[in-house]
């Protein structure tokens, strides 16, 4: 999926340097009409830096005036072009291509062959687009994260309090993101409403795009309709919903949140065993969320999905008071 969005971006670029080469010629033919003579004096310097070419290309032994004859003569028709631009009142760079980045010319790559910072943005920018949830993470991410709204007192028969706990799951998260290339791991969030899951997928979310990692999220309602078009509207399947289902094998993270709400049955569980093995076998990397206990989700899943989980993802328990409830 990434190369497709490498693929796209070089295509934009294309599509702007031609808009940079139609736009200069326009302004050549205007720039033709309005002065004098400047056309000629274009088409005589064109017609010697061609001679030149070819002489110097010939490497005759005699050659040396003549070179810098057609040099002189090419300087000094460069020199009536500018006295002609200075009398109209035209700047000197009316001619060159106006491209949208200086740095690249809109090649995407700068002079040292390095890829170029506009090209990076281009990248997350549809990252961003791809994750569905693009409208969230400007305010949901690990520079907004508060741990002093989780309560440091007890709570129930937890070991740790909802703060301690918080900061475990924060450092377990923190180091998903810095050793994403490095380490295998899947994450299995669960506990009850409003205590920071989706949150905290938000978070990784965030710093993995902007490390441009391919990353979708989708709610589980979402994700198994989206698998049902699939499998079963073939014939009306939106493009959208396509990229969609290839990008649940394909993205380097993929975020199933709210796991549990979804009408269960056998396609569903079928389906959600089929995407969770199919991503440890290619060894991409998954985030389920659920409100659900692990009790209740071994109840509700097959022994396969749940052996699956168990066995590949690290769970961390959120609880503590509806911190929704007690924003109000």
């Amino acid at each position: 999926m990434k190369k497709q969005i490498i693929e796209n971006i070089m295509t934009n670029y294309n599509k702007k340097r031609l808009k940079a080469a139609k736009d200069a010629e326009v302004r050549q033919e205007e720039l033709y009409e309005r002065v004098p003579n400047f056309e000629n004096t274009d088409k005589q310097i064109k017609l010697l830096s061609i001679k030149l070419s070819k002489l110097i290309l010939s490497n005759n032994e005699n050659m040396n005036k003549e070179v810098i004859k057609l040099r002189e003569n090419i300087e000094n028709f460069k020199r009536e072009k500018k006295e002609m631009l200075k009398k109209y009142s035209i700047p000197e760079n009316f001619l060159e291509y106006d491209y949208e980045c200086k740095k690249c010319n809109d090649t995407g790559y700068t002079t040292d062959g390095k890829r170029c910072k506009c090209f990076n943005k281009q990248i997350i920018n549809y990252l961003y687009k791809m994750s569905n949830i693009v409208h969230m993470l400007n305010k949901e991410n690990f520079d907004n994260f508060d741990i002093n709204v989780f309560s440091n007192e007890p709570y129930n028969n937890e070991i740790y309090t909802p703060k301690q706990n918080m900061y475990n799951i924060l450092e377990t998260c923190e180091d998903f993101c810095n050793n994403f290339d490095r380490v295998n791991m899947n994450l299995l969030f669960y506990g009850g409403t409003g205590l920071g899951k989706t949150f905290m997928c938000n978070c990784i979310a965030k710093a993995l795009i902007d490390s441009e990692k391919t990353v979708l999220y989708q709610t589980a309602f979402n994700l198994f309709e989206i698998l049902e078009n699939h499998k079963f509207n073939r014939v009306n399947e939106t493009e959208e919903n396509r990229i969609n289902y290839n990008l649940m094998f394909e993205s380097e993270l993929l975020i199933i949140d709210d796991l549990g709400t979804e009408f269960n049955n056998s396609f569903t569980n079928a389906e959600l065993f089929n995407i969770i093995n199919e991503r440890l076998i290619s060894d991409k990397k998954t985030i389920i969320s659920t409100n659900l206990s692990l009790e209740q989700l071994a109840e509700t899943y097959s022994d396969r999905i749940m052996s699956r989980v168990f066995n590949n993802y690290i769970a961390h328990k959120f609880y503590g008071k509806d911190l929704r409830w007690e924003a109000r």
